[in-house]
């Protein structure tokens, strides 16, 4: 690499994971790397599975796995089909209560303790450095608004509606497919996940890759196969997630006693303590302070009970968004800080208090030119007869696991689908088809790196 090129990577490094990834994506030409299979041999392959992967999709779609339900079921059409291929299968049933006190825990949406089943398939033979797969088995809710009937998959053109099509059922179809046929071509197998990601990934993506991450895994790189939400399927890679924290901050004042009888109104304005007027000024000292470097985004703010009165009670949410070194925990323990200095100013005379709501989790991010990267990206323009972009606007995503707890590069690319968190969900069959064949050609090429 030059010395130009490499300090203008420096550079883009300097202003944080979301603009490098976006530029990295506009400005890198990429070398011509030789694939292990070749496009059109992958294609071949997912083409003639098409019946295949259409069946197993459908299997799991007609089988209820909302997020917040053990998934038991659908996992059994996963082992089912593993079972049929060289892999030895571990079942385990997870609870996010234990990992409560984990620094990449974010309380799962809708709450509940499972236990809810996750299932791994490793490779009988491992030659040494491997790589993964995941993706997840549980979906979204089931909304009103339904055009067809949600556990029964309806084809219409190249569109396969049916809960769990796009996010993700589609994908662990795609994932178990794609492993077929590289034990087909007497490839290296790569280790395959499904788990539970949905509402922040501690029913699954936590547990079972922090157990991984304590042993000798040897996994190079992961694959989420997992569309980004753009809904433009292979166009986009999900090559980083940005942190989000939640806070509700709280501030109580006083109002001073009324000068008539019965008349709240009447108390002097100028001797109360207005917990509006204070909050706004607190929210100022933190985004100057505890929040300078971070994208602060105030959600709402409420304060008193009527129009004519000081306001004794007064609140505002915002969430912060962050990337690089920050953790969520280091941005509570600074908001904190920051509190208890400003509050011995006040003398007291005021309660200030800030507490954690809703998304708290940290940021990740792949290199978006690292070699394996390059092979994936190749992979999808060989495929698809186009490059596709950096999409690094996610937050919450599971790739953060594998690149914070394993310490390695995770990628997420899927199919195009719509209507990812509502009725009437669907997914391009014949982009799911070509979405096989990228995972065919990605990781035998990662494997032959």
């Amino acid at each position: 690499m030059s010395d130009d090129v490499s300090n203008r990577m420096a550079s883009l490094s300097r202003r944080g994971f979301v603009n490098a990834a976006g530029a990295l994506a506009m400005s890198t030409v990429l070398p011509p790397i030789a694939q292990a299979v070749p496009a059109n041999r992958a294609l071949a392959l997912a083409e003639n599975r098409r019946p295949e992967l259409m069946a197993l999709l459908s299997d799991m779609i007609r089988i209820r796995s909302l997020s917040g339900e053990s998934a038991a079921d659908a996992q059994g059409v996963v082992k089912a089909y593993l079972a049929r291929l060289p892999y030895r299968i571990e079942e385990s049933a997870d609870r996010p209560s234990r990992y409560e006190d984990h620094p990449e825990y974010m309380p799962p949406n809708p709450t509940g303790d499972g236990p809810f089943i996750n299932v791994v398939g490793w490779p009988e033979k491992s030659r040494g450095r491997q790589f993964a797969m995941f993706s997840h088995i549980d979906t979204h809710s089931l909304d009103v608004g339904w055009e067809t009937d949600p556990f029964e998959p309806v084809k219409v053109g190249s569109r396969l509606y049916g809960l769990g099509t796009s996010d993700d059922k589609g994908g662990v179809a795609a994932m178990l497919v794609a492993a077929s046929a590289l034990a087909e071509l007497g490839e290296s197998l790569p280790v395959v996940m499904s788990l539970h990601g949905k509402g922040g990934g501690s029913r699954g993506s936590l547990p079972v890759i922090d157990r991984i991450s304590k042993t000798d895994h040897n996994i190079g790189a992961v694959m989420y196969v997992h569309p980004a939400e753009t809904g433009r399927g292979l166009d986009d890679i999900k090559n980083a997630v940005q942190g989000v924290l939640d806070l509700e901050l709280s501030v109580a004042g006083w109002r001073a006693p009324p000068m008539e009888i019965g008349s709240v109104d009447s108390s002097a304005w100028e001797d109360g303590g207005n917990a509006l007027d204070m909050c706004w000024t607190v929210l100022e000292s933190l985004r100057e302070t505890a929040f300078a470097d971070v994208q602060f985004n105030l959600g709402t703010m409420s304060g008193g009970d009527r129009i004519g009165s000081v306001a004794d009670q007064a609140s505002a949410t915002f969430r912060l968004k962050f990337s690089g070194s920050h953790t969520w925990e280091d941005l509570v323990l600074a908001a904190q800080r920051q509190l208890e200095t400003f509050s011995s100013s006040l003398d007291g005379s005021y309660e200030l208090s800030i507490k954690t709501l809703g998304y708290r989790t940290n940021p990740g991010a792949a290199d978006w030119d690292a070699p394996v990267s390059q092979v994936l990206r190749n992979s999808i323009e060989d495929v698809t007869g186009r490059a596709p972009d950096a999409y690094p606007n996610h937050y919450a995503g599971d790739i953060r696991y594998p690149i914070r707890l394993l310490g390695v590069p995770a990628y997420g690319i899927g199919s195009v689908g719509g209507n990812f968190y509502g009725p009437n969900e669907w997914v391009d069959i014949d982009d799911l088809v070509r979405l096989v064949a990228v995972l065919i050609q990605t990781m035998a090429g990662w494997d032959a790196l």
